[in-house]
Formats: C-alpha cells, structure tokens, sequence
C-alpha cells in the first residue's frame, strides 16, 4: 500500500474577477486539488467549494462538470463528486496517450527559434534547484508545454492539456513521495539539445521515451512489487 501524503492546511484565496468567473473558478479548484487538499477518493460538493471560494454554485458545477469531462471526477447520483482514486491500468493508458501527442507535436515543429529554446533553458535551470513539488509539477507543466506550443497546433495542444490534467493527479503525489529528480532533469536537457538543433525526430523519439520512464516509475511507486 502507498502512503500519500497531502498538506494539512490550503488557503482558499478569494477569486480573481479580471477573467471569466467560470474559467477563474475552475483554475483555482485545479489549484486546491493540485495542492492535495482534495486527494483521490475524496468527496467533493458544489456547496462546500462554493463557500471556500466565495462564489455562486454555477460556475463551481461547470468547472466541476469540465473536471469530470477531463477524468479527474467521477459523479455520483444524488451525491456530487468524488476525486477518481489512482489506478494502475489508467497509468499505462495515459501515459501512452500524452507522449504520442506530445511527440507528435515535437516532429511537426519544425527548428525552433533562439527565443523559445532560451525560455525551455531557463525553465530547466528553475527545475534543478526547485524542491517544492507543486512548484517542480508547474515548472515541468510548462516544459511541456513550451514544446508543445512551438508546433503552432492550438487543437493538439488542447488535447495534451486535457490529458494533462488528468494525469496530473498521478505526477503530483509521486513528486510528493519521491526527492531525486536527477533522471528526468538529465532527459530533459537531452530532449532540449536535439529539439534546438533542429533533429525533431531524435528529439520526439526521446520524448517517448522520457515518458515511459516516467510512467514505470509511477506504476512502481503504486505498487512496488513490479519494482
């Protein structure tokens, strides 16, 4: 059995109204959940959310709704939502799935120019010295994301957020769980130098490869007798 450990106390800060209340609220329970005080198997309702953060129910049960779209919630009839626990057969397919994306991304991008490959530096230069896990998982987010955006594919970049999200769940409480990092940082700079130079294939066949590793260390940190 796994131990997971959450943060005791989460504040919830009031919402930011210079957006879209609906997508403003649906960050911020992204947020609550990241930070682990809604871990899986975890009860969550309309009313409770809607008091913690201040809002009406509305905007709380559509970003909930898109929650449950995106796999993080299972619905209950009569009985709101609840947090999907983790699961090992949901592991090996959703790995699969982002890095197929992702590398698909990459080999569509083309060489990328001097600006973006100094911005995917400077986030990796963030990540060596980052020990904060939630802080290391938005850094790692926007990696990602960084390769991602330079193939100029808005829907395919929609897509690997979504299964992002979802797996999200999975990366946060291993990053909780675990303290060395090396390996992933050291796939990372590799996956950098080919993509800068332009070799986009070398570059996504690396990225596949960065998460298989990534999904059989999770799948040994649920259960380690695989190990």
């Amino acid at each position: 059995m796994v131990r997971i450990v959450y943060d005791e106390q989460v504040s919830a800060t009031p919402i930011a109204r210079a957006e879209p209340l609906r997508d403003a609220v649906y960050a911020r329970i992204v947020e609550l959940f990241w930070s682990g005080a809604y871990p899986p198997g975890t009860a969550v309702t309309e009313a409770a959310l809607s008091r913690e953060l201040d809002v009406s129910r509305t905007p709380v049960r559509e970003a909930l709704l898109r929650l449950e779209a995106e796999g993080v919630l299972r619905s209950a009839l009569a009985r709101g939502f609840t947090v999907r626990p983790l699961d090992q057969r949901e592991a090996t397919e959703l790995y699969p799935i982002l890095g197929a994306l992702e590398s698909l991304a990459v080999r569509t991008a083309g060489t990328p120019p001097a600006s973006r490959v100094r911005d995917l530096e400077r986030i990796l230069a963030e990540l060596e010295d980052c020990t904060d896990p939630i802080r290391r998982w938005r850094l790692d987010s926007d990696w990602h994301d960084g390769l991602v955006a330079a193939s100029g594919n808005v829907q395919l970049r929609e897509m690997v957020g979504r299964v992002r999200t979802n797996l999200s769940r999975y990366e946060l409480t291993y990053m909780r769980e675990t303290v060395d990092r090396t390996e992933p940082d050291r796939q990372h700079l590799e996956i950098l130098v080919e993509f800068a130079s332009g070799d986009t294939e070398r570059a996504a066949q690396l990225l596949t490869a960065h998460w298989e590793a990534g999904m059989r260390a999770v799948l040994n940190w649920l259960d380690p007798s695989r190990a």
